[in-house]
């Protein structure tokens, strides 16, 4: 069986319909989480990030696809997204809520809107009668007049329910200086360039250009890398490089490149961005095995191997070696696929990947850090977004050779 066809099977008989199983029929939604050991949890809060995920993948996964399960769960999750996430007085989607619904945690964050605009854009190509393009409309007018500062050229980033900036408390570390994170700016451009294939508005691509530039200008660093933390200057305030994010970016901004006509200038640096910073993951970001590395600073290598670190690089490497003809990016993303399917894919009936491998690439069922956290098969954090956008660009790209 070729890898194409290995993939396509695994992500039709197993990893789909493992999402699809998390359906939650009683309160809307999906389910918030499911242990490492298959115990389901009816009563997990769902947040806000993991359900426009949800949207999106079962959006793409029918567009893609073009069977009909998947545009009922696509459905489904656009109900709950506008009746029980959506904040009808002030606006934008809640962080948090309870199995039920109701606000657990009604911050605006922009990575959540973020997701929920990408989401809402994808879900518009499946039903253009729907109000999917006027919620995903609404959202970037309500960042474009609450998130962007034209002072720093920045988006600040987190909210109270009302619109008014608070402190970060998501998303970015605990430093209190950090004002701006690549993470929230890359999935904002993530985001406007899917909202552009469906709503191509001038403005819009303007201000795609103007994050494009943020990249270019503040968060690439000319020795290869993407800082991932600023202060409101622009300053880069946390030492490291994250290899998950970085050879992400490296396939993501291009791909904005290949839905937005920019300025040529502003072309031609990025796509020199983007192939440096493919070649940086490549020679600083993999271990003797060819598992990518989750992150290093000044003091400290984490070998910890990430299901989402590992999926990103698999596509951006591929992307690498269609983008430059070089062999050896091709090779270490099949090669990378085989060590997923050793390690990370959960052969169990009713799973689908694990989460996180240690140093040494053994299971981990509990990650300590900074006291307990669990590890799941589903949780706020590890959902459909990763995995079924691996499968589905890689069987695209396979095909395209």
């Amino acid at each position: 069986m070729s890898t194409k066809e290995m993939l396509r099977n695994q992500l039709s008989e197993k990893v789909l319909p493992f999402w699809l199983s998390q359906q939650d029929n009683t309160n809307g939604g999906f389910y918030g989480k499911l242990s490492i050991d298959l115990e389901s949890y009816p009563l997990a809060p769902k947040g806000g990030v993991m359900m426009a995920r949800f949207l999106w993948t079962f959006s793409y996964s029918y567009n893609t696809l073009q069977k009909q399960k998947y545009k009922r769960a696509a459905d489904y999750a656009y109900r709950f997204i506008t009746e029980s996430l959506w904040d009808n007085k002030y606006g934008g989607i809640y962080w948090l809520v309870d199995a039920e619904g109701k606000p657990l945690n009604p911050i605006k964050h922009v990575y959540a809107q973020s997701f929920a605009i990408y989401g809402l854009s994808e879900y518009a190509k499946i039903d253009p009668a729907s109000d999917a393009l006027e919620y995903a409309k609404k959202l970037y007018h309500l960042i474009e007049e609450n998130a962007y500062n034209p002072s720093t050229l920045g988006y600040e980033e987190e909210f109270d329910q009302k619109w008014k900036q608070k402190a970060l408390s998501q998303v970015a570390s605990q430093n209190p200086e950090v004002r701006y994170t690549t993470n929230t700016h890359l999935h904002l451009l993530e985001a406007y360039t899917n909202l552009y294939t469906v709503w191509p508005n001038e403005t819009l691509l303007e201000k795609i250009q103007h994050l494009l530039r943020l990249f270019t200008t503040y968060i690439f660093h000319p020795t290869g890398y993407c800082q991932q933390e600023f202060d409101q200057n622009w300053t880069s305030i946390t030492p490291g490089v994250s290899y998950g994010h970085d050879i992400e970016t490296s396939w993501l901004l291009d791909e904005t490149l290949s839905c937005c006509k920019v300025d040529e200038d502003l072309d031609k640096k990025v796509r020199s961005m983007t192939t440096e910073l493919a070649a940086y993951c490549y020679e600083n970001g993999l271990d003797e095995n060819g598992w990518m590395i989750n992150h290093v600073d000044s003091s400290h290598v984490d070998k910890t191997k990430v299901w989402w670190v590992e999926a990103e690089a698999v596509i951006g490497f591929y992307h690498a070696f269609q983008q430059s003809g070089n062999n050896i990016y091709r090779n270490t993303a099949l090669n990378l696929i085989q060590l997923i399917q050793k390690k990370f894919v959960d052969t169990r009936p009713g799973s689908e990947w694990y989460s996180r491998l240690d140093e040494n690439n053994q299971l981990l069922s509990v990650l300590r850090k900074n006291g307990t956290t669990e590890e799941n098969i589903s949780d706020s954090w590890k959902g459909p977004y990763h995995t079924v956008r691996f499968y589905l660009e890689m069987i695209k790209r396979l095909e395209e050779k």
